[in-house]
């Protein structure tokens, strides 16, 4: 339950401190005096967002602090980590978990729970079991098919049952993603495979070999200037062998008289190494343009084939837009890559299929079960909700709990909650939001969270102005149900109305101020004394005559002396 709440410049809150009490309590005060802030206030150290826009003095920081008693509720497992080597997320001592939020003049915001920094996810996550804070909104959302299939996943025997749903839907959605995403890349793989098969037909045919391109264009200018070269590589071979003074004799002539003088000369004996090089160097080069002078310099065909190949060949690097073979090869090998791409993403995709329809099967078995589950949540939840309209005097009302059954799977399952109702004898029951009045859903309302948090582990609920549209003798059905709902939880209700204010253990009254002339809001709690007073100032609409305190302390008393001990406190007598 919660014990304490503190609150440091916020809003129109320079600073409070309130000690809650357990059972029933309840908050009133004039419109506009803070009702709403302090609700607010509460919802952000539970984990809500919110911005430096929020603060009292702009230049300190906000401080939100609630403590509560935990005990007998299952919090441990927040405090524990996965990793048993990693220290707890944050000590639980004596029963006790404080949660405190500060938002800084910079926007930014910290988060604590019993002095430890913790992620804004965690302490909402803390917070979801601590706290349930009913809105005027959540009345509306009653209406929505969402809100009451929780409802009845809420009133399962097995809650376990929709997580292991939602986790295999959340993998088959993975799949099933990842499935679409390999058709469109096969269905575009398909649509390309034909063009891009004929293009690596193209390239294999033609077969390009690296360094062709410029051995061909070498071998057609030697073609092309064939009579030329032969003409003058004779000359060339004549000069230095054929003719009968050839410049090579006539050297090694020389070399042969050099070598007679040179024991006479230091010089050109040395040289004599030089020269026989140079020699040897000669007849290589004299071989070569004998070698080269008997080619065939002059070959049409040849020069037709080479001429064909490069006309191909060019063709080829202007369609393709390289530069030379080596691009028209690097194309058809990444060609044979998309080609393969496209057979690999096919046997990917026929993979993913089977895998996926494996799911599917063990999806559609989750669904049945959590179906049949539901079905039989909705018939206690259906009858449940019923005996607590009776007590809030709709005993004649009828609610039918339906779920239609969907084709596709969805985050929930395949199942959609219809909630039929009528309020009047005779009716047929219709969807709520075509049927019942404010008054009404706000009632219905109250009989849910009745029924749905004797099965939950909610410490404390918080109704803002449930009893919307709820006056008159209704209202005291109203209180009631509230007081019985404080024997097993703390309950505080935000009302205006007195007959509610008279059920409450503990009244809070909140008001506002001006402090160095700005407005403030604030908040005391009540003693007994100004509890009547402030409730025959709602009967009297603000005047305190006396016929009003008589029947403010009329309502009080029959409140009181109707309400029977809380849970914990039977439990102890038994």
């Amino acid at each position: 339950m919660l014990q304490h709440l503190s609150i440091r410049n916020y809003a129109l809150i320079r600073s409070l401190e309130v000690d809650w009490a357990e059972g029933f309590s309840v908050i009133t005060g004039e419109t506009g005096a803070g009702k709403s802030i302090l609700l607010g206030a509460l919802g952000l150290v539970l984990g809500q967002r919110a911005d430096s826009g929020i603060l009292f003095d702009k230049s300190k920081k906000c401080a939100i602090e609630a403590r509560f008693n935990v005990q007998g509720m299952d919090m441990e497992r927040f405090a524990t980590t996965e990793n048993e080597e990693e220290a707890p997320a944050f000590d639980i001592e004596d029963g006790i978990l404080v949660l405190r939020r500060e938002i800084l003049p910079n926007g930014k915001s910290r988060a604590f729970v019993n002095d430890t920094p913790v992620t804004l996810t965690l302490l909402k996550e803390v917070a979801s079991g601590l706290v349930d804070i009913h809105s005027q909104h959540q009345t509306l959302t009653l209406n929505t098919s969402a809100f009451q299939l929780n409802l009845i996943d809420s009133y399962l025997d097995d809650n376990l049952l929709p997580l292991r749903y939602q986790q295999a839907y959340s993998a088959y959605g993975k799949v099933r993603q990842e499935v679409e995403r390999l058709e469109a890349k096969v269905a575009r793989g398909r649509q390309e495979e034909d063009y891009w098969q004929f293009l690596w037909e193209e390239l294999e045919k033609f077969d390009p070999k690296p360094g062709e391109q410029e051995a061909m264009e070498e071998a057609l200018e030697r073609l092309s200037h064939g009579e030329q070269l032969k003409e003058t590589l004779s000359e060339a071979v004549s000069v230095l062998d054929t003719e009968e003074f050839s410049l090579r004799s006539r050297l090694e002539s020389m070399v042969r008289s050099l070598r007679k003088v040179a024991p006479y000369h230091k010089g050109v004996d040395e040289s004599l190494e030089r020269w026989d090089s140079l020699l040897v160097e000669l007849a290589d080069l004299s071989g070569d343009l004998e070698r080269w002078s008997e080619e065939d310099l002059d070959d049409p065909a040849l020069k037709g084939q080479y001429e064909e190949r490069l006309d191909e060949l060019y063709r080829l690097e202007r369609k393709h837009r390289v530069q030379d073979e080596e691009g028209l090869i690097a194309l058809k090998a990444e060609l044979e890559r998309k080609l393969a791409q496209v057979e690999d993403s096919s046997e990917a995709l026929q993979e993913a299929r089977k895998k996926l329809s494996s799911m599917e099967e063990e999806l559609q078995t989750l669904a049945d079960g959590l179906h049949q589950a539901r079905s039989l949540s909705a018939g206690r939840l259906q009858e449940a909700i019923v005996g607590a309209l009776g007590r809030l005097g709709m005993g004649q009302s009828r609610l039918e709990i339906v779920l239609e059954p969907q084709m596709q799977f969805g985050p929930t399952g395949k199942d959609k909650a219809i909630f039929l109702f009528s309020a009047n004898p005779g009716s047929a029951p219709k969807e709520l939001a075509k049927v019942a009045s404010g008054g009404e859903l706000s009632r219905l309302m109250l009989a849910i969270k009745s029924v749905i948090h004797r099965k939950s582990f909610i410490g404390t609920l918080i109704l803002d102005e449930i009893d919307t549209g709820v006056s008159g003798r209704i209202a005291g059905k109203v209180a009631a149900m509230m007081r019985e709902m404080s024997r097993y939880m703390q309950v505080v209700a935000i009302t205006h109305l007195p007959q509610i204010a008279a059920a409450a253990e503990a009244h809070f009254f909140v008001y506002k101020t001006l402090k160095d002339g700005v407005g403030v809001s604030d908040m005391k709690r009540l003693d007994r004394r100004e509890h009547v007073e402030s409730i025959a100032g709602m009967l009297g609409n603000g005047e305190l005559k006396p016929a009003a305190i008589q029947a403010a302390e009329e309502l009080v008393e029959e409140a009181c002396g109707k309400q029977e001990p809380r849970r914990d406190q039977r439990d102890q007598k038994e």
